[in-house]
């Protein structure tokens, strides 16, 4: 499993798109999907990964990760897995109660996410940098 991580329009997309663009790729935008989707690809693109945990904030937070934890592993055993996350803290530490827990959030799953990924690559203005 890869994980490309770096800010908001800093070519993240752009970078998968040419890693992927022989393969065949299901392309899965968490924002636009409140529930993930079966896998049905040699190659699975999870993208926004934010955006899981904000339709889930309403959540319990453990069931979130697990659930999207256990989801994540169905992908991995029948397909390549490739994760786009937005990094959303740098330590600023947000006004609203809700965007901090928010981020808080996002933050412990991609702990348990980078954890399990084989590499992870952050990209920051279109530059890689590879941190596992």
């Amino acid at each position: 499993m890869q994980v490309y991580i770096g800010g908001a329009n800093n070519g993240k997309r752009a970078y998968v798109r040419q890693l992927v663009v022989e393969q065949e790729v299901q392309w899965i935008e968490c924002a636009d999907n409140k529930d993930l989707p079966k896998a049905n690809a040699q190659t699975i693109v999870l993208a926004g990964v934010e955006a899981f945990v904000e339709h889930h904030i309403n959540s319990p937070e453990e069931r979130v990760i697990q659930d999207f934890m256990k989801t994540l592993n169905t992908y991995r055993a029948q397909s390549d897995v490739i994760l786009i996350v937005t990094e959303n803290g740098r330590g600023i530490v947000p006004i609203e109660a809700e965007t901090r827990e928010l981020r808080d959030r996002f933050g412990r799953l991609c702990q348990q996410i980078f954890k399990e990924a084989t590499n992870v690559t952050r990209i920051w203005y279109g530059l890689t940098e590879s941190l596992k």
